[in-house]
């Protein structure tokens, strides 16, 4: 049966019997607690602490007990059992007067007294003396630090530190500690004993340590970037360890870089740490004879406020049980990686590579290499584990192509996991690897039209490849830098078994710095280097603006044979400006000239090269001069000499050009000035200042129409780079300084930098 609704007299009488009834009253409380107070130890004999102890009760509940000398209040406690303890010296000696106070909900209070007797007698401090065996330290291994102490009563404790760190304590004769030591520590340590007595009585006593270890290993150096292409990382401090232990730190200089002299051969691992970075862990980093350069990206934290700590790894073989170190592979490699829950979620992602060297970079991109990575569902928290994998698969088919050998080799596994914080950790994993590919047993020719070069980029690439749109900029000097080494191998009856990449700084002594699978292929363009089938990128902490790098491919089957020599010089960044017409600027000419400047003479580039685009804001209309395509370029250069650009120093040419290789000018219809006389009769519609570096470019010079009067319009630079001739490389492009690029399936540069510049102005009247 459905409810009536009240009526407006109905609901008139309910309320008056409502509000006609009053709740019952509760009784206030009015009942103080009970309270007693004691003291223990009392009397109090030795220095130290006693406590004061209150037994209270209360017919409601205590809310809290307060504390008192006198008048002035010592502390409070909120829960039972109520006490506080107080300390006491020789000073105190005499008799005190305590008392607590009990509070209940209602503000009753109750107080009780206790006196207590303070007759401390004994104050004499232990004697004690430091000594360490051996002293000086010549080889890693174990100091022995050895406090004689005596007491008039007893010695309790001897507590031993390095500086104000403390190291641990002995609490029975001898007095003893041990002290691990290898050549990171090398300098004088000072450590210090202080022992003490029953009564709280101390004394302590130092000893200066010289530590003089000398090891018969390469130095293990490394490079801190924030990016792997990117900008070195000052100031992060490198810790030291080897199975456990902590051996020292050392900090990172203005390039990034640390140098760990005199370590004994053996496995360590290195922790990177710095205020608003993100942490970094490198483990499995191998020391011996020939100790690897080592590189340690740490980003800045995604969130400065949370850990720093990297999520800790386990990893085994793909059936989840079987260790993954050590094991012997066939033909390809199986792995499962699982982390542990302490890590800022979520999991970025977990990656493989195979590199041949312990520590290296490892993280290139060439067409017969491949790596693994897997990024779990971004709303999955806690342990993270991928699936069983086994490579080579369809995703990564060329995952071991050029490494391992028909009798086994050591190889190293990277593995990588990155967490929502940035925070890295990287493990190099020693496995044997047997591969039985036939091509190791193949006669190899020489790799031919090898080429490298030095790409500068104005923002840091993404950490797996320098490929992705970047953010945040690069640092000016030495960051955003990589090489690629394109080449070719047109013997398709001789396909070797890997190509090695070495890597020279005095054009003489050559390091490999990577491997790659081995290939052939018939094709090999005489002109553009971009197109040629092989390719390696290396992204090593080592490269240097302004330093010359010399590199070689190596063809590996049964035999080993070395490709011409290339060389680049990596270029600093190019800084294109805008200067007219100005931004927000009015009444600018329907025929405009932009004005802009460069710095392509202050970093050592030959040449620069422009698309810049022009839009009608009220249309939405426009063109791109000069041309639509991202390298169709206004080309500018100022003259460096026969060893450069081949233009008289203080002369300049301006020509257009489009196409993936940047050649001289098509026809003499495409050169705009030209002072030298270098592309033939002297031109000089472009005005170059080589004393300011600017280029003025007059719009109709460029072929374009007039502009409507009283109109708003945007120019913008959309294509901007700098770049370097190799005149003994058939005046190939040897290095790019990239300022924006927008197409990233456009040769010659293979990649999108996001960046512009954009100003805005408006037409005067006809």
């Amino acid at each position: 049966m459905a409810l009536k609704p009240l009526s407006i007299g109905s609901a008139f009488v309910l309320g008056t019997l409502l509000i006609g009834c009053n709740p019952p009253t509760t009784p206030a409380d009015t009942t103080a607690p009970t309270i007693a107070l004691s003291a223990t130890p009392n009397p109090v004999t030795a220095n130290g602490t006693f406590t004061l102890k209150a037994a209270v009760s209360d017919d409601v509940g205590v809310t809290k007990v307060e504390f008192y000398d006198g008048a002035t209040k010592l502390g409070e406690d909120t829960t039972a059992p109520y006490e506080l303890p107080v300390a006491v010296t020789i000073a105190n000696n005499g008799k005190k007067t305590y008392t607590a106070t009990a509070y209940d909900a209602a503000g009753n209070k109750a107080s009780a007294n206790t006196e207590v007797n303070v007759t401390i007698t004994d104050v004499t401090a232990p004697t004690v003396s430091l000594t360490a065996t051996p002293n000086p330290v010549t080889a890693a291994g174990t100091v022995t630090l050895r406090a004689t102490a005596a007491d008039n009563v007893g010695v309790t404790k001897v507590e031993f530190f390095e500086g104000t760190t403390k190291l641990g304590e002995d609490t029975t004769a001898p007095f003893e500690m041990t002290v691990s030591l290898n050549a990171v520590q090398n300098g004088k340590k000072t450590y210090t004993a202080t022992a003490y007595d029953a009564a709280g009585n101390k004394t302590s006593a130092s000893t200066e340590v010289t530590v003089a270890i000398t090891a018969a290993t390469a130095p293990l150096r490394g490079t801190v970037v924030d990016q792997n292409i990117g900008a070195p990382v000052a100031g992060s401090t490198i810790t030291v360890m080897q199975g456990g232990t902590t051996l020292g730190t050392v900090t990172t200089d203005a390039n990034g870089q640390f140098t760990l002299n005199g370590l004994s051969a053996g496995t360590y691992d290195l922790k990177a740490r710095k205020t608003g970075m993100a942490g970094s862990d490198l483990y499995g980093v191998m020391v011996g004879t020939d100790t690897p350069s080592v590189q340690l990206v740490q980003r800045p934290a995604f969130d400065t406020a949370v850990s720093p700590e990297p999520a800790q790894i386990s990893f085994t073989r793909a059936d989840g049980t079987t260790p993954l170190a050590g094991s012997t592979f066939t033909n390809s490699v199986d792995f499962k990686i699982k982390t542990d829950a302490n890590y800022t979620g979520p999991i970025r992602i977990m990656y493989a590579q195979l590199g041949r060297t312990p520590g290296s970079g490892v993280i290139t991109a060439s067409n017969t290499a491949n790596n693994w990575n897997f990024s779990p569902p971004q709303d999955q928290q806690g342990v993270i584990e991928s699936p069983g994998v086994t490579v080579p698969n369809a995703s990564s088919p060329n995952f071991i192509a050029g490494f391992g050998t028909a009798a086994g080799e050591t190889v190293y596994l990277q593995i990588m996991v990155v967490d929502f914080n940035f925070n890295y950790s990287r493990y190099i994993v020693p496995i044997k690897l047997i591969n039985t590919n036939a091509s190791q047993n193949v006669t190899v020719t020489a790799p031919t039209a090898a080429a490298a070069t030095a790409f500068t980029l104005k923002q840091e690439g993404s950490w797996t490849t320098p490929y992705n749109t970047p953010n945040p900029d690069a640092a000016p000097n030495g960051s955003g830098v990589f090489v690629e080494v394109r080449w070719c191998y047109t013997n398709t009856a001789a396909v070797p078994f890997a190509f090695d990449i070495e890597r020279s700084e005095n054009g003489t002594t050559f390091t490999k710095v990577g491997t790659v699978g081995g290939g052939a292929n018939a094709s090999c363009s005489a002109t553009n280097q971009a197109s040629r089938p092989y390719n390696f990128r290396d992204t090593s902490a080592d490269l240097t603006v302004g330093k010359t790098f010399t590199y070689r491919v190596m063809a590996r089957g049964a035999n080993s044979v070395a490709s011409n020599t290339t060389q680049t010089t990596p270029l600093a960044q190019f800084q294109p400006t805008f200067i007219a017409p100005a931004d927000e600027s009015t009444g600018v000419s329907l025929n405009p000239t932009f004005v802009m400047g460069q710095n392509q003479t202050e970093i050592g580039a030959d040449g620069a090269a422009y698309n810049l685009r022009l839009r009608d804001l009220m249309t939405l209309s426009g063109y791109n001069l000069p041309g639509s395509a991202a390298n169709a370029l206004i080309r500018v250069e100022e003259g460096t000499g026969p060893t450069g650009n081949g233009i008289a120093v203080g002369q300049s040419a301006v020509f257009t050009s489009t196409g993936a290789v940047l050649g001289a000018p098509a026809t003499a219809a495409n050169v705009l000035t030209d002072t030298s006389g270098k592309f033939g009769a002297a031109k000089s519609l472009a005005p170059v200042n080589t004393t300011a570096h600017t280029v003025s470019l007059p719009l109709n010079v460029l072929g374009a129409p007039a502009l409507q009067p009283l109109r708003p319009y945007k120019w913008e630079m959309y294509s901007g780079f700098a770049y370097k001739y190799a005149p003994s490389e058939g005046n190939r492009i040897s290095a790019y300084s990239v300022f924006t690029w927008p197409a990233g399936t456009d040769a010659p540069i293979l990649q999108t930098r996001g960046t512009n510049i954009n100003w805005d102005f408006i037409t005067g009247e006809k």
